[in-house]
């Protein structure tokens, strides 16, 4: 697996070069997304505790075009805050944490090789790129892969395809390496890559392209991940394939005559295979719960370039996967979205999250709340 890693890496570095007299075909752009962040915590001993913080994230992008169908891209992310930065640039196939890079950190986090077959509906990419498959909504949160959201910074390394099957239905495969030390994208405890037989994962989905009646959104989707899931926590022998499902869904109906919709969303989700209480320091016998959804309203062009959004969900102790919802826990927010431009945004959320189930010894659950003010800016 290795062996065929470096071989990846290396055709792929060769590509600028192979094409540094094509100068006309190059394109490049960033985006630039900073705010300020304020969050209040009830602790599971009842101590309260309150932080504020400016961060932003920046990424530049360089793309060549350089045959028909045929594509390169590469971008550089990086994310600096108020505190705790860490300069450097990271080349390491995995980040800091489960859930993310840490302040200070600059990542390569695409480079691809890419093939668009025209005509046919088919195409693929190779290296490292971004997933992610959102709701359509204001507040834009998944249960399941969503690499890069908010001003964090996230990866998937392997290969993409996907392939029109029929009329309305698009098919995605990806297949993804993982290190043993961790991945590009979030994976959270007890799942870990120490056995050879994780470092290979897959994530299926299934992409409507065309809707009947008031429906803008129909995706289903399969994740697994073989022998990661340690079911008794990290220090224990057992592992097990981490598989989940998803049925993400959306419908929109316009309101009056000068432009305004109602957005209605929802997503489900379900772990086939989940971890024993006391990996996760919660009490009970049996297996923890491998539940998950999200429900969320939204008014679109309240007047035009305005629009707000509400979202609550729900992830069991099982779910381990998400970027945008904790496992044990569960999730309101709400945000409001001005778009002044097609590349110039500003937004306004509130979130409170609070955990289902008590941890071992603690004496309450813990209880979050932030609100933030963020822009982002995309120049191309």
């Amino acid at each position: 697996m290795r062996g065929l890693l470096v071989a990846v890496v290396s055709a792929l570095a060769l590509i600028p070069v192979a094409l540094a007299d094509d100068t006309d075909r190059w394109t490049y752009g960033a985006d630039l997304r900073s705010g300020l962040f304020a969050s209040e915590r009830e602790a599971r001993d009842g101590e309260k505790q309150r932080a504020t913080r400016a961060e932003a994230r920046l990424r530049a992008w360089l793309q060549n075009d350089f045959a028909d169908g045929w594509r390169f891209r590469t971008r550089l992310a990086g994310r600096v805050s108020t505190e705790g930065n860490d300069f450097g640039l990271k080349l390491d196939r995995y980040r800091a944490s489960p859930t993310g890079t840490n302040a200070g950190e600059v990542h390569v986090d695409e480079f691809y090789l890419a093939r668009v077959f025209a005509g046919a509906g088919h195409q693929w990419r190779l290296g490292r790129f971004q997933t992610a498959i959102n709701l359509p909504i204001v507040p834009g949160k998944s249960l399941d892969r969503n690499d890069s959201s908010n001003v964090g910074i996230g990866w998937t390394d392997g290969i993409h395809w996907q392939a029109r099957i029929s009329d309305t239905w698009t098919s995605h495969l990806i297949g993804q390496l993982n290190h043993r030390r961790g991945a590009g994208n979030t994976v959270r405890p007890p799942l870990d890559f120490s056995q050879s037989g994780s470092r290979l994962g897959g994530h299926f989905a299934l992409e409507a392209t065309e809707h009947p009646g008031p429906l803008v959104m129909r995706v289903f989707s399969v994740n697994w991940i073989p022998d990661a899931l340690a079911v008794d926590g990290r220090t224990g022998d057992i592992r097990a394939d981490y598989v989940t499902a998803t049925a993400k869904t959306a419908a929109a109906w316009p309101i009056g005559s000068r432009g305004m919709r109602l957005l209605v969303a929802g997503e489900l989700g379900q772990s086939f295979n989940r971890p024993r209480p006391g990996a996760l320091s919660l009490s009970g016998e049996g297996r923890v719960s491998g539940n998950a959804y999200q429900l969320s309203a939204n008014l679109l062009d309240i007047v035009p370039g305005h629009h707000l959004g509400a979202v609550y969900g729900r992830a069991g102790a099982g779910w381990l996967t998400s970027n945008d919802y904790r496992n044990n826990d569960e999730l309101f927010e709400v945000r409001y979205q001005r778009r002044f431009t097609p590349d110039l945004s500003l937004e306004i959320r509130y979130r409170w999250r609070r955990e289902l189930e008590p941890r071992i010894g603690a004496g309450r659950l813990q209880v979050d709340e932030d609100v933030y003010a963020r822009f982002t800016w995309r120049i191309r």
